[in-house]
């Protein structure tokens, strides 16, 4: 990738993109691995698979889904494709990315649609990298949209498209197109994707047969190439769902996950992994932390300013600033989260005439703390101040899993503790719940108190 560094306020504003993760290989990437306090969480990822980076013994599970929890935006899915390409390479797993986001609406996703999705991009990688399998295994999932397509729906042309598929074959090809026409119609289409997804249901055990056996024949095809043994799905974008929809996906229809034999990882929500329903279906203990800026105790964390620095002078010219204590107080209000730094670069760049001053630096972490005040209320305050005052307490409540979801809360190391953000730390709201907290301590009442109650 041909990348020079942005020297203008301007293109640095048209550069930046929340959604995009970074390939493996790209020059803008930044490791982070001692600013998270996260260097064996690819070997743990990789031997819950059956494989030892170590030793390379393999011992494969029939069956492994793995939920990948963090925060939204820290840096997940740009650190799995880095995993991705590791296990790639060891010639054990056939790793196949599943954008969910680019080939279905966040808004309402169903396990109906991600294994559609997942059977996809498994079928499509596999006519890119040249495999053939055999009629016999590719038969079944055919045959599986027979009665699908024969259903009344407003989107007859679609189905009629659908129909020729079927019945012109095609193998690989042909199969690639029925799958996508599905996940087209799930991405646009609301009375077509309610029928449809009744279908997958009514029939998902038919469907799960044949998706395992067309997997089973891949893996044999593979292994015969001498190009890896198991297929190992990464889908993405499962942690940026809904609230209501996030339960549905990961706990209500968990079996329905559980009962494709493969091995997956999903991408998932830090706040579910706190709220008591998981239980024992999923694998879920694997988080990735937080850059910390501070260590537990309050000691500044050289690596993640390091590391965060980094990454900013790889988005925008460091000549940008007019100082070099303009990054870093960006870089100390972004709380060690990536997008929000990232975030509050697009704000400076947004108000700076040429150059960014403290005085753009202010106003926009003013403005990120702004869209905070929106949906915090008083409680919330007096409870990320109680947090800030006593880090290692558990906090598991609904209120906190909520601020963990918004980012208002952030949570470091292996969950052991947690700050709140610190644009947060700006509002007025969190101050006078401190002096609160803080008068309540000393046995006095706050400023605030004593003019309310005169």
């Amino acid at each position: 990738m041909t990348y020079t560094v942005p020297t203008s306020t301007l293109e640095v504003l048209q550069k930046i993109e929340y959604e995009e993760a970074l390939p493996a290989g790209d020059v803008r990437y930044v490791e982070t691995q001692a600013a998270r306090g996260s260097e064996r969480i690819f070997t743990r990822l990789a031997r819950k698979f059956g494989w030892d980076p170590t030793s390379h013994a393999f011992f494969a599970p029939p069956d492994k889904h793995v939920l990948f929890f963090g925060h939204i935006g820290s840096g997940k899915t740009t650190e799995l494709r880095r995993y991705a390409q590791q296990l790639n390479a060891s010639k054990r797993f056939y790793v196949v990315e599943v954008d969910v986001l680019a080939k279905l609406n966040r808004n309402n996703l169903q396990y109906t649609e991600a294994l559609m999705a997942m059977a996809e991009s498994l079928l499509d990688q596999l006519v890119t990298d040249g495999y053939d399998i055999s009629e016999d295994n590719i038969r079944p999932l055919r045959d599986w949209f027979v009665p699908a397509v024969t259903t009344k729906t407003q989107s007859h042309e679609l189905s009629a498209e659908l129909k020729t598929g079927i019945e012109a074959g095609g193998g690989l090809p042909g199969l690639v197109k029925l799958f996508a026409g599905f996940t087209s119609a799930f991405k646009t289409g609301a009375s077509t994707k309610t029928e449809w997804r009744q279908q997958i249901r009514n029939r998902f055990t038919t469907l799960a047969t044949a998706f395992d056996r067309f997997i089973r024949a891949t893996e044999a095809a593979l292994k015969q190439a001498g190009r890896a043994e198991r297929v190992l799905f990464l889908v993405d974008g499962t942690d940026k769902m809904r609230g209501e929809d996030t339960m549905r996906f990961f706990v209500e229809d968990a079996e329905q996950l559980l009962s494709i034999r493969t091995l997956a990882i999903y991408t998932a929500p830090l706040d579910l992994k706190y709220d008591g329903k998981l239980g024992g279906k999923l694998d879920a203990d694997m988080v990735l932390p937080m850059i910390k800026l501070q260590e537990r105790g309050g000691e500044r964390c050289e690596a993640g300013w390091t590391a965060l620095t980094q990454l900013l002078a790889k988005r925008a010219s460091p000549s940008l600033f007019a100082s070099p204590g303009n990054i870093a107080s960006l870089v100390e209000h972004s709380g060690g989260h990536p997008r929000e730094l990232l975030r509050l670069l697009k704000l400076c760049c947004e108000m700076a005439d040429d150059h960014i001053d403290t005085a753009v630096v202010e106003r926009a972490i003013a403005q990120l703390a702004a869209d905070y005040r929106y949906f915090l209320k008083p409680e919330d305050y007096a409870l990320l101040v109680s947090v800030d005052h006593d880090p290692e307490q558990p906090g598991n409540d609904a209120a906190a899993q909520k601020l963990l979801h918004r980012l208002a809360l952030m949570q470091y190391n292996d969950g052991t503790w947690r700050r709140s953000h610190p644009v947060v730390r700006t509002l007025e709201g969190y101050r006078i719940a401190a002096q609160k907290l803080n008068a309540t301590a000393s046995g006095t009442q706050s400023p605030t108190t004593s003019a309310l109650s005169g």
